[in-house]
C-alpha cells in the first residue's frame, strides 16, 4: 500500500500526463513513454496502473473525437 504522500505524488504527476496530453495531436509514443516512466517510478503498484490507464483511456477518447 502506497503512503498517502506518495498516492498524492501519483495524482499530480497523473494530472500532468493528462493535461499535457489531451489537447495534443498524435503524439502517441510520447505519451505511452511517459506513461511507462510514471508506472516504474511508482513501482509497478496496482493503484499506480489503474490511474494510468484511466488517463489513458480518456486521452484515446479525446482522440477519436
Amino acid at each position: 500500500m502506497m503512503a498517502i504522500r506518495t498516492v498524492f505524488n501519483l495524482f499530480c504527476d497523473s494530472w500532468q500526463l493528462y493535461r499535457k496530453y489531451i489537447l495534443k495531436e498524435k503524439d502517441l509514443d510520447g505519451f505511452i513513454q511517459e506513461s511507462e516512466e510514471l508506472f516504474q517510478k511508482y513501482g509497478q503498484d496496482p493503484f499506480a496502473k489503474d490511474l494510468l490507464l484511466a488517463v489513458t483511456n480518456e486521452v484515446e477518447r479525446k482522440e477519436r473525437q
